[in-house]
């Protein structure tokens, strides 16, 4: 039995790779059916077939190729507007940290200036970062 098992796993993954490659050479509504169809494979609970059969109907008898379109639109769209906001924030704490180094500087304390240079470049390289991500 244990040689049998052995035998099926690679057959199992390969069928489960096969699939999504498939999948991710489609579009729109038949990339969704597709990967709820592989999806639908892979699950053995009752009330997980259930569901993803439930999405299956539902995306066949309405989903339409403008539908994804706009959907998809819409995600890129927050997901902008989260990272202008992240970037935003993070403006804001570079001045208050400017601020707070003049303040450290003017005292001469030169711990909390390199604190605070410290902060700034960190937050320099965050808004790098998230510009990449837009």
């Amino acid at each position: 039995m244990k040689k049998t098992l052995t035998g099926l796993l690679p057959l199992i993954l390969f069928t489960q790779v096969s699939y999504a490659q498939s999948c991710a050479e489609l579009t729109g509504c038949a990339k969704k059916v597709c990967e709820l169809e592989v999806k639908l494979k892979s699950v053995s609970e009752a009330h997980a077939v259930a569901r993803i059969q439930a999405a299956l109907s539902e995306t066949k008898a309405n989903c339409t190729d403008d539908k994804i379109a706009v959907h998809n639109e819409a995600k890129n769209s927050e997901h902008q507007m989260k990272i202008d906001k992240k970037i935003r924030e993070a403006n804001d704490d570079i001045a208050e940290a400017k601020l707070k180094k003049q303040k450290a500087q003017a005292e001469g304390k030169l711990d909390k200036v390199h604190k605070y240079q410290n902060k700034i470049e960190e937050k320099q390289l965050k808004i790098k970062h998230l510009e990449t991500d837009k």
